[in-house]
């Protein structure tokens, strides 16, 4: 596909990102930060800028540039933004060591693979402008020396701007006025408060969704339906569900909520998004003594 350098600007960004299920939303907080939401369009491939290098795979790096010249010539864009993460299996693999090892090694490898896949776009799109990041397991994004991006050069510093300190504080006030009892916030409601915490009060993306599930109700409305959704597939033919049941939906909303919310709180909120759906208790325990007690202990437990 031949680009089309007069296309009209609907996008600003060709964003490149890993495919690993631990960064779903990271890239898109991150763009949100930066001002660039509805901006950008996104392409997931494992290694996220290793496919721009990786000789072993051809085909990956033939999607890659087809993809780029497909939102060149459709979308308009006229950067590229490679983000690659920390503990990348589809790097490792490529590297033949487990990187994390060494953070060091680790940081050095990925500096010098997202330059090499910098200079393969600059060598396609010479007029294009290139960002090189690397993610850290917390959300924390590093913005990497680069040989080959935009003319202006890059610095290697953290996306939120040094001249603004991490605020934790004022972001837990927002929270909690945002999240007042019975409000319900919806889902794009929910990125845009995590954003808010990156770009207006300097926190990791980590750091702000801990403290969301801290002052606001750990993980919100979207939270709740996923818990749901899990809660009726695993209930039998009588919308019955079981201990364990609940206590498997209970390690899935402290995962959803970063860890931040204790097991037996985790376990309460489970079992009353259950009730609220309408599912009922198996009665439990050894026979003659099998009750459903469990459950309402767990639903009249204190929120």
């Amino acid at each position: 596909m031949t680009a089309n350098v007069n296309a009209p600007s609907v996008a600003d960004t060709f964003v490149v990102s890993c495919i690993d299920p631990r960064f779903v939303e990271e890239p898109a907080l991150l763009l949100r930060a930066l001002g660039r939401a509805g901006r950008y369009s996104e392409m997931r491939i494992a290694g996220a800028a290793l496919a721009a290098v990786n000789d072993a795979q051809p085909a990956w790096s033939t999607a890659l540039w087809d993809n780029l010249a497909a939102s060149r010539q459709l979308h308009g864009v006229r950067r590229v933004t490679f983000l690659n993460h920390r503990d990348c299996g589809a790097v490792n693999a490529w590297a033949g060591r487990k990187l994390s090892a060494n953070p060091q090694d680790e940081l050095q490898v990925h500096t010098d693979l997202l330059n090499r896949a910098a200079a393969e776009v600059r060598r396609r799109h010479p007029d294009m402008e290139v960002e090189i990041k690397l993610m850290d397991l917390d959300g924390s994004v590093q913005i990497l020396p680069c040989q080959h991006c935009a003319p202006q050069g890059l610095r290697a510093e953290a996306v939120a701007p040094p001249s603004r300190p991490a605020n934790p504080d004022a972001f837990a006030e927002l929270v909690r006025l945002r999240t007042a009892p019975g409000a319900q916030l919806t889902e794009a409601q929910e990125r845009d408060l995590l954003a808010t915490g990156v770009r207006e009060h300097g926190l990791t993306a980590a750091v702000a969704r801990q403290l969301r599930a801290q002052h606001g109700g750990a993980g919100g409305a979207a939270a709740e339906r996923d818990i749901e959704a899990f809660l009726s597939s695993r209930a039998d033919a009588r919308g019955r569900i079981g201990r364990s049941d609940v206590t498997a939906a209970a390690r899935l909303y402290r995962r959803l909520a970063g860890g931040s919310v204790a097991d037996r709180d985790a376990q309460a909120r489970a079992a009353r998004v259950a009730s609220g759906a309408g599912l009922e208790p198996r009665a439990e325990g050894v026979w003659p003594f099998r009750s459903e007690a469990w459950f309402h202990r767990l639903t009249a437990a204190p929120a």
